[in-house]
């Protein structure tokens, strides 16, 4: 089931990198970031734009579908990952949270709570934030391939 926010995002990144890259990275740098990393099997550099939400020195980064994209398999077990914060890159490990899992559904919670719309992104329309995320619900995310990758940072790194 195609998800047009994350289409047409996937389709702008040739003007997001370098835009996140230039001095004007802060029209979008509160919420998309790169990431920078090495395929676990290729051995190559990749870097991406990625849409996040931060929590202290955590980032939470959610996948509308994961079918389509390829760099959050590298994550299955913790893993390293850089991550440009505004102007700074931060080093870390993240890791793929099991779709299903007591931390997934937790984690989407917590970034459904603290962004309004993003609920909506992934075709949920009546979140209660107090109530949580509803079984119908957390089976939506499920059935739509959503995903979500938790960056962590190094000791000693701030963002």
């Amino acid at each position: 089931m195609a998800n047009k926010y994350s289409d047409t995002a996937i389709k702008m990144n040739f003007l997001v990198k370098p835009l996140l890259r230039s001095p004007l990275h802060w029209l979008l740098s509160s919420s998309v970031a790169l990431i920078r990393f090495t395929g676990r099997k290729s051995g190559k550099q990749f870097e991406t734009p990625v849409a996040f939400t931060k929590f202290d020195g955590e980032f939470l980064i959610c996948l509308t579908e994961t079918r389509d994209r390829q760099w959050w398999r590298n994550y299955r077990k913790p893993w390293p990952m850089a991550l440009k914060y505004k102007t700074r890159w931060l080093e870390g490990e993240a890791c793929w949270l099991e779709p299903g899992s007591e931390a997934y559904r937790a984690n989407f919670e917590r970034v459904f709570r603290r962004v309004s719309f993003t609920p909506r992104i992934y075709k949920i329309y009546d979140f209660d934030a107090e109530q949580g995320l509803t079984d119908a619900q957390l089976q939506i995310l499920l059935n739509n391939g959503s995903g979500i990758v938790q960056f962590l940072l190094k000791n000693g790194s701030s963002g």
